[in-house]
């Protein structure tokens, strides 16, 4: 008994430590003072890649592609520091902010812990139990920061989504002087992400504590699509959305393209199919079906194409 008591105390002093360690950490990183070396670096980061909709919705899996790539680094999460801080990319829109939010970024991905707190891809909870850890160090070992970088893909895409939804002056801004940045859209299947953001308690990203019900967090779900693909048909070069039934042997390519990355046949071919990964779900109800149906012809009725692509699911 004594033992295990005094093994949780020292489990317990360790985590605050660490938490400790990483709090001051942050602060740094959200100074908005950097080294010419650091800017240098952040320079050289020429597309930056903003995954939008919901939580629970392939952009682990999407992240963890980029994470793979020779030439691109994620910062997981993180939206909780960076929104308001000094170096918060939406609240001043010019060069010098830009730069110095990917400063900042470049200096989170290389620690941090997992949830919101975010930082390293490698503490996501995707790398947890998979093959990716392995996968990734055979590739580049304990280098988080990889020189020859030049793109980042930040994963938090439903804070990100409710910002530029809230303020789209903001984000109409954002899309005419900031040439680098690019939007991506994965579709699970609507049903199950609309089950998993309620049993994971991520629907408070979309809907109020008296709508988390499965009709209300389903139409959510699809607004935040039907957002997107008004943008999406309008500037196919900066925004693309991909269904996990789109997932196929060219997959990799296509995402690299637009990222304006290479496709490298050690990335395509051999490490890619580690992170490029749909587990299939659970049959729904009846009359989730007819709802979600009913919802996608009548929010898609002017987009075909996508309507489509969305009953494919049914």
């Amino acid at each position: 008994m004594a033992k295990r008591l005094k093994k949780t105390l020292i489990g317990r002093l360790n985590s605050a430590v660490i938490k400790f360690r990483e709090s001051t950490r942050s602060r740094r990183d959200l100074s908005g003072r950097f080294t010419r070396h650091e800017l240098d670096r952040a320079a050289g980061i020429t597309t930056v890649v903003l995954p939008l909709g919901p939580y629970r919705n392939l952009t682990t899996m999407t992240a963890a592609l980029y994470a793979l790539h020779p030439n691109a680094v994620v910062l997981n999460h993180a939206g909780q520091r960076v929104f308001g801080s000094t170096v918060d990319p939406f609240a001043v829109i010019d060069d010098d902010r830009w730069l110095r939010f990917k400063a900042a970024a470049l200096r989170m991905l290389q620690h941090g812990r997992g949830g919101g707190f975010g930082g390293s891809v490698l503490k996501s909870h995707a790398f947890y139990g998979t093959a990716l850890p392995e996968v990734y160090a055979a590739r580049f070992g304990d280098v988080l920061l990889k020189p020859e970088a030049s793109v980042l893909f930040w994963k938090e895409s439903m804070r990100l989504q409710n910002r530029f939804m809230g303020d789209e002056a903001m984000f109409d801004t954002l899309l005419l002087r900031q040439p680098q940045v690019r939007f991506i859209y994965p579709v699970r299947n609507p049903l199950d992400c609309t089950r998993s953001n309620l049993q994971r308690g991520h629907w408070r990203y979309l809907v109020p504590k008296e709508q988390a019900q499965f009709g209300p967090v389903l139409e959510r779900v699809l607004r935040a699509l039907q957002w997107f693909r008004v943008r999406e048909r309008r500037d196919p070069d900066r925004f693309l959305s991909f269904t996990e039934l789109e997932i196929d042997g060219g997959f990799p390519e296509r995402v690299a393209r637009f990222s304006r990355l290479p496709a490298p046949a050690s990335w395509a071919i051999e490490d890619a199919p580690h992170a490029v990964e749909v587990v299939s779900r659970k049959a729904h109800a009846p009359e989730n079906l007819n709802h979600y149906a009913r919802l996608v012809a009548d929010l898609f009725a002017d987009d075909p194409a996508m309507r489509a692509r969305l009953e494919a699911f049914l």
